[in-house]
C-alpha cells in the first residue's frame, strides 16, 4: 500500500489502493517553456506524506525603469510649477488683489485711493513677508509678470495683470475698475463727478462727433486751450458703459448726444444750448478768470451815409 510507480512513458501515475491500481491524471504545466508537474487528483485516503517541496519556478519579468534622483539642474522646474500654481491660487481666489510688503509707501498710497473708491482694503491687500519661506518663489512668479525688477504693489484684476503702482493708479482714475468695484464691494462709482469737480470747465466728446469737432473750432477761436477741456470717450473700452451710466444719472438724461459740458460742476447741455450760451457771452467770466481771455469788445454799427437823390432820380 502507498507504493508508487510512475510509467515508462511518464504520462501516467500508477498508485497501488486496497481496491486495485488506480490512474491518477497527470497535469503539466508550462511556464516561460519550462514544465512543472503536479499531480492533481489525491485519494482523501492517503495520508500526507512530508516530502520536499519543489522549488518555485517564478516568471522573470524585465525590471522597470527606475525613476532618476532629482538633480539640481531638475529641481528648478518643479520649484516654477509650485511658483505658478501658488501665485495662481492667490489670483484666482479674489477678483481683484494687490501684492504688497510692510512698510510700503506705494503701497499704502494705493490702498488711500481704494479706500477713496469705496474698496476694503483689508480684503483685496496681500502682504508678503521677506521672512516668510514662500516669499522667494512668489517673488519670482510676480516676476514673469512684472519683469526681473519691479517694484511693490502689483495688482491682478480678475485673473489679469493690471501692473504696478503707477499703471495702476492711472486705470483707477480713468474709471477702469469702476464696474467691478460696484459689483463686488457695492461701490458708488464717482469717476466722472471727481472729473467735473476737479476742473472749471470740462468736455465730455467722443471720436468722429461732428458737433464736438464744431464747438472745438469755435472754443479756440475764442482763444481757449481745447485740449486742456476736452475728455474724449472712446466707445470701445470696456470702462465706458460705467462712465455713460454715471453721466446719465449726473445729467439726469437717459437720451442725450455728445459733447456735454459742465462749468464750475455745473451742467450746462448739449451743443445746441452751449453754442447759445457762448455767443450770447454766458461763460465770458469763467474764460476771463481761468485763462485770461478777454472778452471780446461789442461791435458798434456805424450809421451809413444819408443817400440824397436828385429831383429828377
Amino acid at each position: 500500500l502507498g507504493l508508487l510507480q510512475v510509467g515508462k512513458s511518464n504520462r501516467d501515475v500508477l498508485t497501488l489502493t486496497p481496491g486495485g491500481p488506480r490512474v491518477v491524471m497527470n497535469v503539466r504545466t508550462f511556464i516561460n517553456g519550462r514544465l512543472v508537474q503536479e499531480l492533481n487528483d489525491r485519494l482523501e485516503e492517503e495520508p500526507p506524506t512530508p516530502q520536499k517541496s519543489a522549488p518555485r519556478m517564478l516568471m522573470q519579468s524585465t525590471p522597470e525603469k527606475v525613476p532618476a534622483p532629482a538633480t539640481p539642474r531638475s529641481l528648478p522646474q518643479a520649484s516654477e510649477c509650485q511658483q505658478k500654481t501658488s501665485l495662481e491660487a492667490l489670483v484666482a481666489s479674489r477678483r481683484f488683489v494687490a501684492f504688497s510688503l510692510p512698510n510700503c509707501p506705494q503701497c499704502d498710497k494705493l490702498a488711500t485711493a481704494l479706500t477713496m473708491h469705496g474698496v476694503p482694503v483689508s480684503s483685496v491687500f496681500v502682504k508678503l513677508e521677506k521672512g516668510n519661506p514662500e516669499y522667494p518663489s512668489l517673488k519670482a512668479a510676480l516676476a514673469v509678470h512684472a519683469g526681473d525688477c519691479f517694484t511693490f504693489p502689483q495688482v491682478f484684476s480678475d485673473g489679469a495683470y493690471q501692473g504696478g503702482y503707477g499703471e495702476v493708479l492711472g486705470k483707477l482714475e480713468s474709471g477702469v475698475f469702476d464696474a467691478l468695484f460696484e459689483e463686488q464691494f457695492d461701490a458708488t462709482p464717482t469717476t466722472v463727478q471727481r472729473w467735473v469737480d476737479d476742473r472749471p470747465i470740462v468736455i465730455f466728446s467722443l471720436p468722429h462727433c461732428p458737433q464736438c469737432d464744431e464747438l472745438r473750432v469755435m472754443l479756440d477761436g475764442r482763444g481757449v486751450p481745447t485740449a486742456k477741456i476736452f475728455m474724449k470717450w472712446d466707445k470701445a473700452l470696456p470702462e465706458y458703459q460705467s462712465l455713460k451710466a454715471q453721466l446719465i444719472k449726473m445729467i439726469g438724461r437717459s437720451q442725450f448726444t455728445f459733447p456735454q459740458t459742465f462749468v464750475k460742476s455745473e451742467y450746462q447741455g448739449s451743443f445746441d444750448e452751449v453754442a447759445a450760451k457762448l455767443e450770447a457771452g454766458h461763460f465770458d467770466p469763467i474764460l476771463a478768470d481761468t485763462f485770461g481771455i478777454v472778452s471780446p469788445a461789442p461791435q458798434v454799427s456805424t450809421p451809413c451815409e444819408q443817400i440824397s437823390f436828385d429831383e429828377d432820380f
